[in-house]
This record gives C-alpha cells, sequence and structure tokens, in this order.
C-alpha cells in the first residue's frame, strides 16, 4: 500500500467522519487529531489512534516523528455566518493549514490532500464555476474570503511533499442535519415554505469522499479538484421533489430583493448580541447568489462517479425519515 499511514484533521465533521471510515475499510493505519478528546472511544472501536492536540499544537511534530506517516488529510476547518468576530475563523482556516503543511515537510510525508471550499472560485455570478473560473475580485462572505486566502496560502507555501486541493461544494446527504440542510427539513416539515427561486450546486456526501480518497490516489500535484454532483435551479429541485415522494407543498417565492432588504436587520443585531443573528446582510448575499459548479474534471481525472439527483433526493429524504427529522414515508 502506497499510503499506509494517514494522518487526519477534522475527522468528526461532516466531510471527516465518512472519509475516516473510508480510510479504515480500505485498510490504511489511520491517526486522527482530536481536540477534545470525546471521540477516543469511538476511534478506539474502529482502529484509529487518537492524537489528542490542535492544529498549533507544538507537540505534535515530536509526537508522530517516529510514526512513518504517508499522508495527511487536512479536513478541519471552520465555517461561521454573520459572525461578529470571525477572526478565529480565519486564524483556523489559513493558519491551521500553514501549520498542517509545515507539519507535512518536518514529517517527510508524500502526499497532502487539503480539503479547501469550491467558494474559493469566486466565478461571476450567474456563470459556472470550475477550476480555471477567474475569481470576482470581491467576497460574498469572511468564510469565502478566509478559505480563499487559505488555498492562496497552500498553493504558495514551500512544500517537500505533492499537493491536492479538493473543493467541494455543498455537502449534503445522510449524515447532515446543519447548514443548508435545515433549510431542506423545514421545506419538507411545512405545506407553504418561503423559498428564492436560485441556481443550487450539491456535492452528495458519499461523492465527496470518494473525491477526497481517489484525491490521494490520483491526485495531480498541485492541482484543484471541484467536486459537484450536480447543479439546478431551486424550483427544478421542488418538482423532483414532488415528483418521487408524497410531500406536496407549495412553495411561497420571495423575491430576492425583498429579502436583501431583512440583512440590515440583522446587522443591526449582531451589534447588539453576543451571539451571531440567524440572519445577515452576509448570509442574504450568499443565499441570493446561488452557486453553478461544474466537477467534471474529478470526474474525469479521479474516478468520481457522481449520484444522480433523484437517486440522491430518495436517499437524503429516507434518511431524514428514518431519524424521525421529517414524516414522510419512505420512498
Amino acid at each position: 500500500m502506497e499510503y499506509e499511514k494517514i494522518f487526519i484533521t477534522g475527522s468528526t465533521g461532516v466531510v471527516g467522519k465518512p472519509l475516516l471510515k473510508k480510510l479504515v475499510d480500505k485498510g490504511h493505519k489511520v491517526y486522527s487529531l482530536d481536540r477534545s478528546n470525546v471521540a477516543n472511544d469511538e476511534f478506539k472501536k474502529i482502529g484509529v489512534t487518537s492524537i489528542k492536540g490542535d492544529l498549533f499544537d507544538d507537540t505534535l511534530q515530536d509526537r508522530l516523528s517516529n510514526l512513518n506517516i504517508d499522508a495527511i488529510f487536512h479536513v478541519a476547518g471552520v465555517n461561521q455566518m454573520c459572525s461578529k468576530n470571525p477572526s478565529l475563523m480565519f486564524k483556523t482556516n489559513i493558519e491551521g493549514t500553514k501549520s498542517m503543511l509545515a507539519l507535512g515537510n518536518y514529517l517527510k510525508i508524500k502526499k497532502f490532500v487539503y480539503t479547501s471550499s469550491a467558494v474559493t472560485l469566486g466565478e461571476q455570478h450567474g456563470t459556472i464555476g470550475s477550476e480555471s473560473s477567474e475569481h470576482r475580485g470581491s467576497f460574498l462572505s469572511k468564510y469565502e474570503e478566509s478559505k480563499y486566502l487559505a488555498e492562496k496560502e497552500a498553493f504558495q507555501y514551500k512544500k517537500e511533499f505533492e499537493f491536492v486541493s479538493i473543493n467541494p461544494s455543498s455537502v449534503q446527504g445522510p449524515g447532515r442535519v446543519s447548514g443548508t440542510a435545515k433549510l431542506l427539513i423545514s421545506t419538507l416539515r411545512k405545506k407553504y415554505p418561503p423559498l428564492i427561486k436560485n441556481n443550487i450546486s450539491i456535492i452528495d456526501i458519499d461523492d465527496c469522499t470518494e473525491g477526497h480518497y481517489n484525491g490521494l490516489l490520483r491526485g495531480k500535484d498541485n492541482e484543484r479538484y471541484v467536486l459537484n454532483s450536480f447543479y439546478l435551479q431551486s424550483y427544478e429541485l421542488i418538482n423532483i421533489l414532488k415528483s418521487i415522494t408524497d410531500w406536496q407543498g407549495s412553495p411561497l417565492y420571495i423575491p430576492k430583493q425583498i429579502l436583501k432588504t431583512v440583512g440590515p436587520i440583522g446587522d443591526f443585531i449582531k451589534l447588539l448580541s453576543s451571539r451571531p443573528p440567524f440572519i445577515c446582510s452576509e448570509s442574504i448575499r450568499v443565499l441570493t447568489n446561488g452557486h453553478l459548479y461544474d466537477g467534471s474534471k474529478a470526474k474525469k481525472e479521479l474516478g468520481v462517479q457522481y449520484i444522480k439527483v433523484e437517486d440522491f433526493i430518495k436517499k437524503t429524504v429516507n434518511w431524514l425519515i428514518e431519524e424521525n427529522h421529517i414524516t414522510l414515508k419512505k420512498i
């Protein structure tokens, strides 16, 4: 096995958890960074060695130096919206990535697979984003800015190993109930859910896992790979939902201009509260912009076999039913 021993960060998150399982199933010896030690028992059950610490732990180099680590998966990151102080997010996403790259050099690894984001493409509104997109020169959110700068630093960093950037779009599917997944759950619980007409790009969680793992095996040095299972209009997704489930809701589509007027209210609340508001100008920009992403490079070069949108909906809806998040009939 070329990459027998692997160190991974962010293994308890939406992307990292299924990736960790795949690495174990494929027979790799896995060492996982564990900030709080809460996952230690779970790691032991599946044969993963827990490494206590965080991205900035100065003792990691010494503790990992004799393990002959072959590759690093750096999945850990912070995604905050409407944050009053996004400095922690910037530190984690940028400086944390540089810290792991330095660790890779010290350990003399063979390959580093970095979880970036499709938002770093910065494609012009309404165009299809790809690895070759020219960045628009402005950012929709602080998260987008932090990931863009982190990816830029990663490519420019003086590395002594092969480096591959994996750029997933919105990660959805079984296991995801936070972030954008809340919108799907909320929609399926209502007869008249408020929505906007927009472009939607989704990477199925299993496709995302496959893309990361194949990035290790087949990814070319200093290349990035956008992962995107499909894109469509929001109303098209609703029509497919209606055609294959027993949900027969009638969305109330809110004009984007009206929605944009709500943003400043959230901005004002952010100034007065210690907690981030539910919505603000930043999140409204992201929500109303929408994205179209082209994942064909990963399909061609990494061999990712993307799920069909109908199969994705069936799988996701059935899981939400099983977990009692919605009350529809299983498909």
